[in-house]
């Protein structure tokens, strides 16, 4: 044992993986036993009674009953095991998941700087444990861990049927292969661990900021030209061929900074602005705690794509899944900061032809109301009518309504938007029930998404190209000829029902790979915030 693989060691070169090989489980191994502690590695003299180790351990019985069905011989003894699982909790310390791993890791790393194997053993082992009791709880409270508040609670022993199989494969010498089961569908990726590797790098060697004033433009002068060649290859672009001798932007090096600019998300022109500049000082720190945090996020979302809408909001974009295959994908408009789009599941279940829009009260109330008490003409102008109810066939005469008695917050009408070139919905709403009123909808306002940066909306999803989409939408269902009836009427609000409801996700995901290449985007809404990550 006193070769254990530091971290991350061999990761880059692990041969292919080995297919899953089930063996029968020994039912009722853990739990048709009395009360266990760890007097049975006490008895084998592997610790003392006075061992702290004893103090660190949170599932003791569940350890010891490990131990026992491995006939109380050490289970960290295959490097490739090791390494899987210190790599994979190195990820959930730099995702600042929870301060109970935290603590645990710094424990499980002291014992192997000092070469204390048994105590290393038993704390991994019971590490492993509380791994997969919060991989399996991650479903039901990944939205909050990973979001707003991190796992702060102790978590319950793993269930019956984990605890089986992991004593059948520690028994079976398949370790190594279990703990590569636990891995993300983001940590999946071949070039993940490279990726991790390369900017552990970078952190341990202080790479230097790239300085620049105003912009920077292909054949300008380059004095700090090796500088940004470096930031350049933080993030795995390809720079050996790159001149390091000159001190001009020339066209070799404006290529790879497109290229970085591309998988940032950016206008691809090669000219190095205040955003460009600020992504290329990105620390390594910092994409270290993106790319473990969103390792962890990539649990939460379908890997199932036989059906399936996906809207990253992040990534300001969205793609249609039929039948496994992409057939549909387009830039979106999502909500602005103080009107996020919110992360959610939901059941499309039609498409509504030149559709009204019923105002929400707090667009209502904070962007209509104070525009028609200044302006009375606003209403007319929008195509808006003020009713008592959304069902109320008849609209309220403004000119009825003292203007200037008006309380924003106590205003008894609703407010609702006819059908229309000036709908803010378009000419096309793709309905997806809800208790918050979120759904995919077409614009007028086409230019927004030409902007890199797309998060100027209310809440609701923006979709471009909205008619081609939902051409794509009731083709797959044998609708689209419906569709070319209706539109030629042009009647408001016609609901095409579907035949089968499409299932909906609205993820948030800063750093994915598309293909081979690793994708980073802003943090919009500050979801990967976290303080011991800032520099």
């Amino acid at each position: 044992m006193g070769n254990l693989p530091y971290l991350l060691s061999g990761l880059s070169s692990q041969g292919a993986e080995m297919r899953w090989q089930r063996v029968l489980l020994l039912i009722g191994i853990f739990f048709s036993s009395p009360s266990w502690s760890l007097t049975g590695l006490e008895e084998k003299q592997w610790l003392d009674g006075n061992s702290a180790v004893f103090a660190y351990v949170q599932f003791p019985e569940h350890v010891e009953r490990l131990y026992q069905g491995n006939h109380h011989r050490l289970i960290w003894s295959d490097n490739e095991a090791t390494s899987q699982l210190e790599f994979q909790l190195e990820l959930i310390k730099t995702a600042s998941v929870s301060p109970y791993f935290d603590y645990q890791i710094s424990k499980l790393r002291r014992y192997k700087n000092e070469q204390k194997w048994f105590e290393y053993d038993i704390v991994a082992t019971d590490l492993l444990l509380s791994y997969i009791s919060y991989l399996e709880k991650l479903p039901q409270h990944g939205k909050e861990w990973l979001f707003t508040q991190p796992l702060s609670q102790s978590l319950p022993a793993p269930s019956y049927s984990s605890m089986n199989r992991l004593s059948a494969d520690i028994q079976a010498g398949y370790l190594a292969t279990f703990v590569r089961s636990l891995r993300s569908p983001l940590q999946r990726h071949q070039q993940f661990a490279n990726r991790y590797s390369r900017l552990l790098k970078a952190r341990d060697h202080a790479v230097p900021l790239f300085h620049q004033v105003g912009l920077l433009k292909p054949g300008d002068k380059l004095p700090d030209r090796a500088n940004l060649i470096k930031r350049l290859e933080v993030v795995g672009l390809e720079t050996s061929h790159l001149k390091r001798d000159i001190k001009y932007y020339d066209t070799q090096l404006e290529l790879a900074v497109k290229q970085f600019q591309k998988m940032h998300g950016l206008t691809q022109d090669g000219v190095v602005g205040p955003i460009t500049l600020k992504w290329l000082n990105m620390t390594p720190a910092q994409r270290l705690h993106s790319m473990a945090l969103n390792s962890e996020r990539s649990r939460l979302w379908p890997e199932e794509r036989e059906l399936l809408v996906l809207v990253n909001v992040p990534g300001y974009e969205m793609k249609f899944w039929y039948k496994g295959e992409e057939i549909f994908e387009s830039k979106v408009v999502v909500g602005r900061k103080s009107r996020k789009t919110p992360i959610m599941v939901g059941n499309m279940d039609g498409v509504v032809l030149n559709p009204v829009w019923n105002v929400p009260k707090t667009i209502m109330v904070k962007d209509i109301l104070p525009k028609v008490k200044y302006d009375q003409s606003f209403l007319t102008k929008q195509n808006i009518e003020i009713v008592e109810g959304w069902d109320s066939q008849t609209a309220v005469n403004p000119q009825t309504i003292d203007w200037t008695k008006v309380s924003l917050k106590s205003f008894p009408y609703k407010m609702r938007q006819l059908a229309g070139d000036k709908n803010a919905l378009g000419l096309y709403k793709f309905n997806i029930p809800n208790k918050r009123a979120i759904f995919l909808h077409d614009t007028p306002s086409k230019s927004l998404f030409q902007e890199d940066s797309r998060a100027f909306s209310s809440g609701c999803v923006r979709v471009q190209n909205a008619d081609q989409f939902a051409l794509q939408l009731l083709k797959t269902q044998g609708l689209e000829e419906e569709l070319s009836n209706l539109a030629t009427r042009q009647e408001a609000n016609t609901m095409i029902p579907l035949k089968r409801r499409i299932p909906v996700h609205i993820i948030y995901q800063t750093v994915w790979f598309e293909g081979e290449e690793l994708n980073y985007r802003d943090d919009i809404y500050q979801y990967d915030l976290v303080d011991d990550h800032k520099g």
